[in-house]
């Protein structure tokens, strides 16, 4: 694949993109960032990158991957919280907030992921 080629289709489908060297930097929806690297002939690499304000890691940088690692982190903490809560005499209950959360992450976990996949496989083919 040719940095031509792909240069071509990003303009052709109107992706927001700039470029450094041998990389190419296309700016997806919701602060979902691709690096397309072409390191050898006919080999590229393509990483992802959640960067500014998200809604999945909110202002920290970091791949899709490792963001649903720490949106699980977050989750079994919440979890554990809301748990507690509901052993304890107060009022305070998480058990919604809980709910809520898990509808959130997986909800835009699934929009990031599908998003992604759907732009690699644009851009192989």
């Amino acid at each position: 694949m040719e940095k031509d080629n792909v240069i071509k289709f990003l303009n052709k489908y109107g992706y927001r993109y700039s470029e450094k060297h041998n990389s190419i930097f296309v700016y997806l929806e919701f602060a979902q960032q691709v690096k397309i690297e072409f390191e050898e002939l006919n080999k590229i690499t393509i990483s992802d990158k959640l960067v500014g304000w998200n809604f999945l890691t909110g202002i920290i940088e970091m791949s899709l991957k490792n963001a649903l690692i720490y949106n699980f982190v977050g989750t079994i903490v919440l979890g554990f919280m809301s748990m507690y809560s509901e052993m304890q005499e107060n009022s305070l209950n998480f058990i919604p907030l809980f709910l809520i959360f898990i509808t959130w992450v997986i909800l835009f976990s699934v929009f990031y992921i599908v998003k992604l996949e759907g732009f690699k496989n644009q851009i192989i083919n």
